[in-house]
């Protein structure tokens, strides 16, 4: 926790010396809905995951205020298929990353809007394929070859606050390179995850 607060102290800092005293922590948490760009199969899902994590809020002005996160975040995609004679199979990636995401904040009154780029690193990648017939297993991989580790990408969300503390905002997350190692350009698969989250900031209202 020191070291969040060292590195989000520092970030907000851009704000200038007279806007140090006004950053305020908190945490945050909720749950996502993923899938991947460009993955054109028949019976495309969203993935369902989690997100949680600390944030810093550093007010610029009274309208603006710089918002870092630092952020646990489950991505992926889920494909489920059926056939003739009632088989069906399901296919799941289920990614987990680590993101910091640094946005500015635009206050509304109690309302917010947010923008910024992200940065995310790949901890764990797991790929699990299953049908109904019993004399086929499951398949699992957890590998992590192939995969592109570090993923760039960009965050815009809305948002409602409470007595200046509660926060509830929905927000998309959306990649900008391909998740496969050395894959570039719009028609690579992306992440792309649209999340719901509440927080909480210390201090303040």
């Amino acid at each position: 926790m020191h070291k969040f607060m060292l590195l989000f102290g520092a970030l907000a800092g851009l704000a200038g010396p007279a806007q140090a005293q006004t950053i305020r922590y908190g945490l945050k948490a909720g749950v996502s809905l993923a899938r991947l760009t460009n993955y054109n199969f028949v019976g495309v899902r969203n993935q369902v995951g989690a997100t949680a994590g600390l944030m810093a809020d550093a007010a610029l002005n009274e309208k603006l205020s710089l918002h870092p996160e630092l952020l646990f975040s489950q991505k992926g995609l889920r494909v489920d298929e059926s056939g003739p004679g009632g088989f069906s199979s399901s296919f799941q990636i289920r990614s987990n990353y680590l993101d910091l995401p640094v946005l500015l904040r635009l206050k509304f009154g109690t309302f917010f809007a947010e923008a910024g780029p992200q940065a995310g690193y790949l901890l764990t990648l797991k790929r699990t394929e299953t049908n109904n017939f019993s004399n086929v297993p499951a398949t699992t991989s957890n590998s992590t070859n192939g995969a592109r580790r570090l993923d760039l990408g960009f965050v815009v969300g809305l948002g409602y606050q409470l007595l200046g503390r509660w926060e509830l905002g929905a927000r998309y997350n959306g990649g900008i390179v391909g998740v496969n190692s050395g894959s570039f350009g719009t028609s690579q698969p992306r992440n792309s995850v649209v999340q719901f989250q509440a927080g909480y900031l210390f201090g303040g209202a």
